[in-house]
């Protein structure tokens, strides 16, 4: 139908979509590999972390006395608190901070603009924020959400599942046995929910990108009119393309007047010699052409009283190998040799 948006979108439309920030990019995948990447961190300092606390609770509870919360006191307590928790998680914020730019470079490559963060009425619109709240990708990203969170749910229940007979006699076994058993649990529980991220991840962006592309179609008429914006109208090119083949064909008969020879082929080519005993060491290509251009080289030769020479061989040799303004190859000399030589015995122009 008519105005039906059943076309690809051109390279064109997905360069201005690029740089007005709008690109195909599933946050999921981000999610998932961040989480990856922190709970990795996380298990290899768990030893030292867990030292670290401990350390800093046995130094607290062996005080015989709490410190006098003076103004410095405080201040000094809220310093070593923050940067004791600084050291802690870190490591794990500055990974997380780095997959996360890593991941969202891998799907969307180098791309930095301005225009995602300019101010918008439409974003403050009561009306357009509604139309935003109730469209299809707000339903579609709500039954994306509650999907994921009953399937990390379901996971959970199977693991406990498995494990709850283990976990009712944890309090008739020692702290150490039963802390290792939960953190395997926790391990195993982590790692389950991680590999269902990562797939919902994949296929989240593979849906983001075909829900991208099928935004940015467009109809016929759209890919007529952006051809024509940056390519041209073909009508005015074709017109162009005529003028300028009209003006260079005008200069080159005009160059004609300089010539001394035309050798033809005799009717598809013809090329036109320049050579000046006095000034000139080689001949130099001043015209040639095939068809209608040929034509008028041999017409404006007969005006200007030129020599016109039939040569099959050396005029389809010279039209391959020399290009307007070329001095002739050094493997034609011969030949052109004779063709001016038989010009300077008929007592034409040399």
């Amino acid at each position: 139908m008519p105005g039906e948006k059943t076309e690809k979108p051109t390279p064109r439309r997905l360069q201005k979509a690029r740089e007005e920030g709008q690109v195909a990019k599933s946050q999921e995948l981000n999610s998932a590999f961040t989480l990856l990447g922190s709970f990795l961190v996380l298990y290899l300092i768990f030893n030292n972390l867990l030292q670290s606390l401990l350390g800093r609770m046995t130094m607290y509870l062996s005080l015989s006395r709490l410190p006098d919360l003076t103004k410095a006191n405080s201040l000094t307590l809220i310093t070593d608190s923050f940067f004791f928790i600084a050291r802690l998680v870190g490591p794990v914020l500055l990974v997380s901070a780095i997959i996360g730019v890593l991941i969202s470079f891998l799907q969307v490559g180098p791309l930095f603009t301005l225009k995602v963060i300019q101010p918008k009425l439409s974003k403050i619109n009561p009306l357009e924020g509604a139309k935003r709240l109730f469209s299809l990708k707000s339903v579609v990203e709500l039954f994306k959400s509650l999907a994921k969170a009953i399937l990390i749910g379901f996971l959970t229940y199977l693991q406990l599942k498995n494990s709850w007979p283990h976990l009712v006699t944890l309090s008739q076994q020692g702290i150490e046995p039963a802390l290792l058993f939960v953190g395997n649990l926790i391990f195993r529980i982590t790692v389950n929910i991680i590999i269902f991220l990562i797939i919902l991840g994949i296929a989240d962006y593979i849906y983001q990108r075909w829900e991208f592309m099928k935004n940015l179609r467009m109809t016929k008429q759209e890919v007529k009119d952006e051809y024509k914006q940056y390519e041209g109208d073909p009508k005015i090119k074709s017109k162009r393309r005529q003028i300028q083949l009209q003006v260079s064909m005008n200069r080159m008969i005009r160059a004609m007047e300089e010539a001394d020879v035309v050798i033809t082929n005799p009717t598809h080519i013809a090329v036109a010699l320049k050579f000046k005993i006095e000034t000139m060491e080689v001949p130099v290509v001043v015209a040639k052409g095939e068809g209608f251009i040929a034509q008028k080289i041999k017409e404006r030769a007969e005006e200007l009283g030129i020599e016109i020479v039939e040569n099959k061989p050396l005029a389809r040799a010279l039209n391959e190998t020399t290009e307007i303004g070329d001095e002739i190859p050094p493997d034609l000399y011969q030949a052109v040799a004779e063709v001016l030589a038989f010009v300077y015995r008929n007592n034409k122009k040399l």
